[in-house]
């Protein structure tokens, strides 16, 4: 997957018949984190990777981008853990990413504003201050709020009991009397629902929910179908290991995980766009693919290609009979929720106008209900708008990002977005309409933190339609798959031996999501007996 407007290193390649290809030990389709995380991990491994990206510029949505004097952050957001349970710290220390990048403490994890609230709810770093925070505010609920902490403590727990012993065959026989307990919280909840389990324990009381939840738009825009141990996972791993945002932006994080490939012998090439995986029987054994902006056809072998892109885009890239029975695992599955950001450069700090945390999440007045973020993803398709959407607000100089250090200061504002909100407009059309959004949102923002609208020198929207165009994902879903209570367990390997998924669509979304994806990929790839439930880096 891959996002566009950023500045890239172009490795420029002189131009090769397909009869001149190239032989590999694994291929990488994409650029994006999970894509770079499997190439890198191979690549550490002692294997030849080639890394194919279709854009200009590499690192798919982990990428910044300059317009004009401002830097801007396409990932709009931090990473969470980096604590001795969170399971993608093996992969990083594997790469040696945890002592290669600084990564900085965002602090306290997020501010919360709404009209149902007396004042603005902070969600501090840790458990117990956490918990804290929530019976101060919420002193009628305080027995549940101890709960509800307590609640996703012991499910991200078990997870990390899981994640550390996935490949202890005589850890699991030895404990398997005690395993019931042990792992009691995820079988209490494996098909409970967000909304379920805090209606559970907070009733009808819908601002203690909506504190609790605001950032539910991270994941989905549905609480009564996200599953609560795939919220309570994170949100736990936030609150024990905190937020973090990698310093010099996640564009820093994509380039080391190049440098980590091209130290090790391989290749990373941008405008590369791959037409046809090639298969042989019931195996993949390599790519053609062709110069974005060249008549530049090459064909390139590997008996490992590992797939950073939705499996709808693998699949058009198949044999056209070999298509359906690799879809066939994803049938049952939808694409996430897409996004709209504004980003905004600010010729004073945010600070002048009252802004005191890095991450802000703003809940109109008519959002009384945790259920009616369910209308968030449609607000957008409204002409005229009759309501705000609810929105994150980011301002990155609240913490040391290392990116616009000198004014204009960048911030953030995003929200939940779908492409029907823009089909079928034309182009001047989707531009009055940006311009409507931004000045209703900007407004409220300003309302919030008077003052701040003056300050902005620069601003520019992105929407679903962006983020579809340059991730190429359906519907340009950010998160890759829809959580589901179904269960869902991570699936790199595919119908097509030799071919894995190796992104957020392989398990999650998000930084973690994506980096546990191709973690998951090198594993399958260099281990094929391996089961694919843990998050341990290959090595």
């Amino acid at each position: 997957m891959s996002h566009g407007g950023g500045p890239g290193v172009c490795l420029n390649v002189a131009a090769r018949s397909p009869e001149m290809s190239r032989s590999f030990d694994a291929i990488t389709i994409g650029s994006g984190l999970g894509g770079l995380t499997a190439a890198a991990l191979l690549a550490r491994a002692g294997h030849e990777v080639l890394v194919l990206e279709r854009n200009q510029n590499f690192g798919g949505a982990a990428t910044v981008y300059r317009h004009g004097q401002l830097a801007i952050e396409a990932s709009l957001h931090e990473i969470d853990g980096l604590d001795a349970s969170d399971p993608k710290l093996p992969i990083l220390r594997a790469l040696g990413i945890d002592r290669d990048l600084p990564f900085v403490d965002v602090g306290a994890l997020h501010e919360v504003r709404s009209p149902l609230f007396e004042r603005p709810f902070v969600m501090p770093h840790g458990l117990e201050a956490a918990s804290a925070a929530a019976k101060a505010q919420f002193p009628a609920h305080a027995k549940g709020i101890a709960q509800y902490f307590e609640r996703i403590d012991a499910v991200r727990q078990a997870v990390a009991l899981m994640s550390e012993h996935q490949d202890d065959r005589d850890w699991w026989l030895w404990n398997a009397p005690t395993l019931p307990w042990r792992l009691w919280p995820l079988i209490r909840d494996r098909h409970a629902t967000l909304s379920e389990v805090l209606t559970r324990l907070f009733g009808d009381s819908e601002a203690i929910k909506l504190a609790l939840a605001s950032n539910l738009s991270y994941y989905t825009d549905d609480p009564d179908t996200m599953p609560f141990i795939q919220f309570a996972i994170p949100q736990a791993s936030y609150l024990v290991g905190g937020g973090h945002y990698v310093r010099g932006g996640s564009q820093a994080l994509s380039d080391r995980l190049i440098a980590i490939i091209r130290d090790a012998g391989g290749a990373v090439e941008a405008g590369r766009e791959v037409e046809t995986i090639l298969v042989d029987g019931a195996r993949a054994r390599g790519v053609r693919h062709r110069a974005t902006r060249a008549d530049d056809v090459r064909e390139e072998l590997a008996p490992i290609l590992l797939g950073n892109a939705a499996p709808s885009v693998l699949a058009s890239m198949l044999p056209q009979d070999k298509r359906a029975a690799f879809l066939s695992r994803y049938e049952d599955r939808q694409p996430s929720i897409s996004l709209w950001s504004i980003a905004i450069g600010l010729s004073r700090p945010s600070d002048d106008f009252g802004v005191r945390h890095y991450s802000t999440s703003v809940l109109p007045g008519w959002l009384t209900k945790l259920s009616g973020f369910r209308e968030a993803g449609a607000l957008l398709g409204e002409d005229p708008p009759a309501r705000l959407p609810p929105y994150g607000f980011v301002a990155y100089d609240q913490i040391d990002t290392g990116l616009n250090e000198r004014p204009p200061y960048l911030g953030a504002l995003v929200g939940v977005d779908r492409l029907a909100n823009w089909t079928g407009l034309s182009a001047e059309a989707k531009r009055s309409r940006k311009e409507r959004w931004m000045d209703l949102v900007i407004a409220d923002l300003d309302r919030n933190y008077p003052g701040i609208a003056g300050a902005i020198t620069q601003r520019e929207m992105s929407t679903s339609e962006t983020f579809a165009h340059y991730l190429n994902t359906p519907g340009g879903a950010i998160y890759g798959f829809a959580p589901q209570t179904r269960g869902f367990k991570p699936m790199p390997a595919t119908a097509i031996n030799g071919l894995y998924l190796a992104s957020a669509f392989t398990g999650g979304g998000g930084f973690t999501g994506a980096i546990l994806g191709g973690g998951w990929a090198a594993r399958a790839a260099m281990h094929p007996n391996a089961g694919p439930s843990g998050a341990q880096a290959a090595s």
